[in-house]
């Protein structure tokens, strides 16, 4: 009997140790939603008191989705704006829908504000609007911002946890292969990140202006008033830190910004903060201009990854993760590539931000429900009202009739002991006396 127990203490050991192991280096996924094209957002939101979804697609169409709903009844077309975008049926337009936010007081006042490329007398602008009750009919627009070209029109929205204030992405409109100095240009709302305050409206030059700007915008001299900081090519995606339960690092913004010829970055956005482009790209100066090393309130990234480094195609910035299935992830930053189906973390140690590799579990070590692969694609990240990771995705980015190849995928942390209907986990069931440590395991830790 004392042999017996000590090789069931050894195997106890041994089954969890894999199994803090396993959850320290790997993820699943489960499909939340699929039939989707291009989606590109997805916000939790409060309705009627239930915990709902809204998820927009590129063609300009903003679903409500509730969870609680059947399957064959989870999405319904809430906002529907397709017939006043541009976007074309092709895999490389970059215009169309690119984000909303939703009002924090959404519950009281309806309101949903959308960022979409349109245009008007044959002029192209990124417009922000809003729309209350789902009724286009309420539309009201807040800004017409000029497009020099058909890319890097930025469309991330958010509203800042600490302030109330919608904070507005602004890219710098390319063409491809230039380095325009838009950016820069403090005239200009090109390549900005802009902060207004929607509650209130004021008359300008006698007309209704629907924000304000806050008193504590920087109030720059030379810089448009709704500017807090500037320097961008094109941030995609933006999230914002939910804080430590002590209210450590609540408000905090990040941003993945795509690069031109030399680097991808991520970034903290602060208030007044220059972020370089196109004088600086990454860490690397450029050939625009002599002022490289002078910039005024440079903002230097907290990541810089160069194009050489091999296996990187397009950064997409996602959440800081502040969950609680994938204890592992506290405190880190998710992020993407678009094209090449690899994810990665950054966590902050000592002051100095080191970058990590995300792995797949291997299928036995996940749920049943929990067995998905990534799709070819990623568009964007999201999360759930627990603060869990979402991940938006598509095989097929054209947005011909039939291209509803678009997903959202859940991350979870790997699940133990394995159901026994689902193949094997990380170690072998191969006794019974297995599937009692897991169990003692699951329950203490």
């Amino acid at each position: 009997m004392l042999y017996f127990h000590f090789v069931f203490a050894i195997v106890l050991w041994e089954f969890c140790a894999l199994k803090a192991e396993c959850r320290e280096t790997c993820i699943c996924l489960s499909q939340e939603i699929d039939g989707l094209r291009n989606p590109i957002h997805i916000e939790p939101a409060k309705n009627e008191g239930e915990n709902v979804y809204f998820i927009g697609e590129q063609i300009g169409i903003i679903y409500l989705y509730n969870p609680k709903q059947s399957l064959g009844n989870k999405l319904t077309a809430y906002i529907n704006v397709s017939d006043r975008i541009v976007l074309e049926k092709n895999a490389h337009d970059e215009r169309g829908l690119l984000g909303f936010a939703v009002h924090p007081m959404f519950e009281r006042n309806r309101k949903i504000y959308l960022y979409s490329v349109r245009t008007l007398n044959e002029r192209q602008f990124a417009v922000i609007s809003e729309i209350t009750s789902g009724d286009v009919g309420t539309e009201r627009q807040l800004l017409f911002i000029e497009q020099p070209g058909d890319i890097r029109n930025g469309g991330q929205l958010l509203f800042g946890n600490t302030d109330g204030y919608l904070y507005i992405f602004v890219g710098d409109g390319g063409p491809i292969h230039t380095k325009d100095i838009q950016a820069q240009n403090t005239s200009s709302l090109l390549g900005k990140v802009l902060r207004v305050n929607v509650d209130a409206t004021e008359v300008i030059d006698n007309k209704l202006q629907f924000y304000v700007i806050p008193h504590d915008n920087p109030k720059h001299a030379e810089w448009r008033p709704e500017v807090f900081s500037v320097g961008f090519r094109n941030s995609w995606r933006c999230s914002q830190d939910a804080g430590k339960p002590s209210g450590e690092g609540k408000g905090r913004i990040f941003c993945g910004e795509l690069g031109g010829d030399i680097a991808d970055e991520v970034n903290i956005i602060e208030k007044g903060g220059n972020y370089g482009w196109p004088v600086k790209e990454g860490n690397t100066c450029t050939n625009v201009s002599a002022k490289c090393d002078t910039l005024d309130n440079e903002r230097t990234p907290v990541l810089s990854i160069p194009h050489s480094d091999k296996g990187m195609q397009a950064l997409v910035g996602g959440p800081l993760y502040r969950g609680r299935d994938v204890t592992s992830l506290d405190g880190k930053l998710i992020l993407g590539d678009v094209f090449g189906g690899s994810l990665f973390t950054v966590g902050e140690v000592n002051g100095q931000w080191k970058t990590e590799p995300l792995p797949f579990c291997d299928k036995g070590t996940c749920s049943c429900t929990a067995r998905e692969h990534m799709s070819s694609v990623l568009l964007s990240f999201g999360q759930t009202h627990e603060g869990e990771v979402l991940l938006l995705m598509t095989d097929d980015v054209s947005i011909h009739p039939g291209s509803d190849r678009g997903r959202v995928l859940r991350m979870h942390a790997p699940a133990f002991p394995n159901p026994v209907t689902c193949g094997a986990s990380c170690l072998q069931p191969m006794t019974a006396l297995l599937v009692i440590a897991g169990w003692l395991c699951a329950k203490w830790s």
